[in-house]
């Protein structure tokens, strides 16, 4: 049998992602696999309604499947971890800032060119945890920025403007992120002792105390 059968059990992170091509709009959201309710978004071309930008953030206002809200499943009760409330039904997507929300960006470096490297720069600064490996390597390994998405300077419209909607295929991918979070705080933990071992080389402890005080030495 190919690949270890508990490996799915250990993937604690959702990661959806899917580009607008028209609008030049990349959209990201993640949620926890045991959250209440289950954010995937596999089910086929989507319409998204943007709403104005804030610092560079695109809001999804509203997600559609055939001209209706996109509806998300409840998880069962026993599926929802602890720092989640369960609930007793499906919820409808409501915007960026409820239930399984989405946002993005425009794509685009400084002369409006489109590039996977300029797919990766946007992704981490919609990502607060962008240090985490398990979601920068699905971003990495895709094929976002090639192919027929890659525009280069010479080739960038400069009459181009986003509309307020637009179609989007996602993609859905389930990560293990707790194994970095762990390996991470374990280089920090061993950086940390090689910095005391450092100022340390004779191997005695770094405050020995006052001999004087003692056992042996009181008068």
């Amino acid at each position: 049998m190919d690949g270890d059968p508990t490996e799915e059990a250990t993937q604690d992170t959702l990661i959806n992602f899917g580009y607008d091509a028209d609008n030049h709009i990349f959209l990201v959201n993640t949620s926890a696999t045991d959250s209440t309710y289950d954010c995937t978004l596999e089910n086929g071309t989507l319409t998204a309604q943007y709403g104005a930008a804030d610092g560079g953030r695109i809001p999804v206002d509203m997600l559609l499947e055939e001209d209706k809200a996109v509806l998300f499943e409840n998880r069962p009760d026993n599926d929802v971890g602890s720092d989640f409330t369960p609930a007793a039904e499906p919820v409808l997507y409501a915007g960026a800032e409820e239930a399984c929300g989405i946002s993005g960006g425009i794509v685009g470096g400084p002369n409006g060119q489109i590039n996977h490297g300029q797919f990766m720069k946007l992704f981490h600064q919609l990502i607060d945890n962008r240090g985490m490996g398990c979601l920068n390597r699905i971003i990495a390994q895709s094929d976002l920025g090639k192919g027929d998405q890659k525009i280069r300077t010479s080739d960038v419209d400069p009459a181009f403007a986003p509309e307020p909607g637009g179609e989007v295929d996602f993609m859905t991918v389930a990560a293990d992120c707790k194994r970095d979070k762990k390996d991470k705080a374990d280089q920090e933990q061993a950086s940390e002792q090689g910095k005391k071992d450092k100022g340390n080389k004779s191997g005695r402890p770094n405050s020995p105390g006052n001999s004087a005080n003692a056992p042996g030495h009181n008068k």
